[in-house]
């Protein structure tokens, strides 16, 4: 998940961007706010937590295949004797 910090700075990114650039900053706050608890909400993870995830799947899949030869394996074993 993203932390409070990162999601704070996205939404000062977004805001940089956004045409609200001649708003009040009272008009700033809530927009900036409410795209925090957006970010929050949407359940968001880093772009490293992703690649982490992608490779402990990758790391499963291999194993995965490996004991399914192995169970095939044993099978035939079964099968001949």
């Amino acid at each position: 998940m993203l932390s409070p910090d990162r999601i704070k700075h996205m939404a000062e990114q977004w805001l940089e961007g956004s045409p609200l650039k001649g708003a009040t900053d009272e008009m700033k706050m809530m927009a900036s706010s409410h795209f925090q608890q957006w970010l929050a909400n949407a359940n968001l993870v880093t772009r490293d937590e992703f690649d982490a995830q992608c490779a402990v799947l990758e790391r499963t899949h291999i194993r995965l295949q490996e004991l399914e030869q192995q169970l095939e394996q044993l099978q035939q074993q079964i099968q001949n004797d």
